[in-house]
């Protein structure tokens, strides 16, 4: 009876801890809460059948004692519940701070100067809401944020004024404008508030006309999503046929070059050229096995960029990959980039190729590397197997050495200061892997360090994605609970009924 009521304890607190972490109703919570309570029950049950003397006063005696101590531990817990709740105190354990704003939202609404009124529209009864209305309140908590809750079968008239379609819709509005948030995230809930802050907007330029990556474009690897990024953080994309461009327009903030499949022609590259002598600023995302023609030019620069793929393996095998084929990086170069980016906050490429910051091209000029591999990590040189997916074959003299995967240089000149950021992948800002672990951070971070607007360098929130690759912490321990947790749980019951066992032995 005892080794059932405690395998059902631990059942249910796997169950429960399962819950909390991954935020989700999942069937591994639903098979142990629901053994667990099963268990507990059964023991409760045969208990009762065996309490048939509890009236005796030996058995009082007994009995009471326990009975108090139980009492008091709940009667604590409870009060030590609600006075941690009173104080407003709240303890965020998770790894990427789910349950605090992230600084990004926090420098967003410290510049609103007057009040933003958000309003939830729900259903009655859907479970989703109260997720919904703690994130408001956390809003509120932070900044003038006003919070209205109307149930949509009482508000048609506003659900047709503002085009709300689904239940735990919010809208913002602010000074006369408003902004509609159907899926009410975090991140949702910041663009929003960008969007009605409103400010100054600032051009960027993306290369087209050599393959490069397709901002238009939703599919999973298009790059829709980066061009939704950069909107949102204040500007505004033009694409340029830089064969036919005689310059770099001077409306410019940066230039963006994603993942030209083609070399550039040479007079593409002068226009380059001759617009980083004048103070003009590049985002550059290149590919290994790809010579897109700006490479000599980036040489010149300072940027030391092998043909190779590099291969890390602290890795791991990851997307289906040889191991440390795709690495996930954890070491980063001290920079405005790079800001709050540590051995926690990782970033994630695909068969990316080294951009080492190699030499200064002048003495007073900046190179800095940004984001490392592990120190045991080698260069493959068949980028054509490689790509095909074929297992990465280690030379017989290997060197093994850390490896940087981006890199950016500044260069103060008569004309003005050119910037130039360096990538040597673009896959890790596609839709499918933009918002993975923090590369949307590191790449957005890059473009305002380039257009010299640091001040919106932040973190910015983390949000799980149905396409997120690698997964997300909660999603890796959705992924671990066949080895993360059961093993240890069946380890745990073991032990527990193997203690029972000596005690009443």
């Amino acid at each position: 009876m005892r080794e059932l009521a405690l395998t059902g304890l631990i059942l249910l607190l796997f169950g429960l801890g399962a819950r909390y972490a991954t935020g989700q109703l999942g069937a591994f919570t639903f098979v142990h809460v629901g053994l667990g309570a099963t268990a507990l029950v059964a023991a409760a049950l045969l208990q009762l059948r065996r309490w048939r003397g509890a009236g005796t006063p030996a058995a009082r005696r007994l009995l009471l004692p326990r009975l108090v101590w139980v009492v008091l531990a709940v009667g604590g817990a409870v009060a030590f519940e609600r006075a941690v709740s009173a104080t407003g105190a709240r303890l965020d354990w998770t790894v990427d701070g789910r349950f605090v704003l992230a600084p990004a939202t926090r420098e967003a609404l410290a510049k609103l100067d007057g009040p933003l009124v958000a309003t939830l529209f729900h259903d009655r009864g859907d479970p989703r809401t109260r997720r919904v209305e703690l994130l408001l309140e956390s809003l509120a908590e932070a900044g003038p944020v006003e919070i209205r809750s109307i149930n949509v079968d009482e508000a048609e008239e506003e659900l047709e004024r503002f085009g709300v379609t689904t239940s735990n819709a919010v809208v913002l509005e602010y000074r006369g404008r408003f902004a509609l948030v159907p899926r009410a995230t975090e991140g949702a809930l910041l663009d929003g508030i960008r969007h009605l802050l409103g400010g100054p907007r600032r051009t960027i330029y993306a290369a087209i006309g050599e393959g490069e990556g397709d901002l238009s474009s939703g599919e999973p690897f298009g790059f829709s999503g980066f061009a939704e990024a950069l909107r949102a953080e204040g500007y505004d994309l033009r694409e340029i046929v830089l064969a036919a461009a005689p310059e770099i327009p001077p409306d410019a903030a940066a230039l963006l070059l994603i993942g030209p499949q083609r070399a550039l022609r040479p007079e593409a590259v002068a226009a380059i050229e001759g617009w980083l002598g004048r103070g003009g600023r590049l985002v550059a995302l290149l590919e290994p096995g790809v010579a897109s023609g700006v490479e000599p030019l980036l040489e010149r620069y300072g940027f030391a960029l092998p043909d190779g793929v590099v291969v890390d393996p602290e890795s791991g095998p990851i997307e289906g990959g040889a191991p440390g084929l795709n690495p996930v990086l954890r070491a980063y170069g001290r920079h405005p980039i790079t800001r709050g980016l540590d051995e926690r906050t990782m970033t994630f490429f695909l068969r990316a190729r080294p951009v080492i910051a190699e030499h200064k091209p002048a003495p007073d000029d900046t190179m800095t590397g940004l984001a490392f591999t592990g120190p045991h990590a080698w260069l493959d040189r068949d980028v054509k197997g490689v790509l095909a997916r074929l297992r990465p074959t280690p030379p017989r003299k290997l060197e093994e050495q850390r490896f940087s995967i981006a890199a950016a240089g500044s260069y103060p000149r008569a004309q003005g200061e050119a910037r130039v950021v360096v990538f040597g992948d673009s896959d890790f800002a596609t839709n499918q892997y933009l918002r993975a672990l923090y590369n949307l951070d590191l790449v957005m971070n890059a473009v305002h360090w380039a257009t010299d607007d640091e001040r919106k360098i932040t973190l910015r929130p983390k949000a799980v994605t149905p396409d997120q690759d690698p997964l997300t912490p909660q999603q890796t321990l959705t992924m671990l609970y066949g080895v993360g947790l059961l093993i240890p749980e069946l380890l745990l019951i073991g032990g527990a009924l193997a203690w029972l066992r000596t005690r009443s032995g």
